[in-house]
């Protein structure tokens, strides 16, 4: 079972505000060197590494998927922040809907609303 989901990234404040704007949650623990966003028992940790310098450098390898209940609703909000939009919303052969963006260090995610 999937416990959370760990970035790394040298701009934790930025990072931190992206993803509280974007999902529209406070963080639930914040500290110098790390927030993390707790939904039930799995959590979303931004965080700070040493080893981990400027953007994404291969941002295709992963992405971070959200549920959302309305896309277009989401989109817009997207739009309204200037988040770089990959793939605006699009239907999916088996029905739900998906929009593709980049976070500020320019790792993929993506909103997923079901059928």
């Amino acid at each position: 079972m999937l416990a959370g989901i760990i970035i790394w990234t040298e701009n934790l404040i930025e990072m931190s505000e992206f993803y509280s704007l974007i999902l529209d949650v406070n963080p639930s623990n914040t500290n110098k060197s790390h927030v993390s966003f707790h939904f039930n028992d799995l959590k979303l940790i931004i965080g700070t590494h040493d080893k981990v310098e400027g953007k994404a450098k291969d941002k295709y390898r992963k992405m971070i998927n959200f549920s959302v209940s309305d896309i277009q609703k989401s989109y817009q909000k997207l739009l309204s922040l200037n988040v770089e939009i990959i793939k605006s919303p699009y239907k999916e052969n088996w029905g739900g809907y998906i929009c593709t963006f980049e976070d500020y260090d320019e790792n993929i995610i993506q909103f997923i609303q079901s059928a």
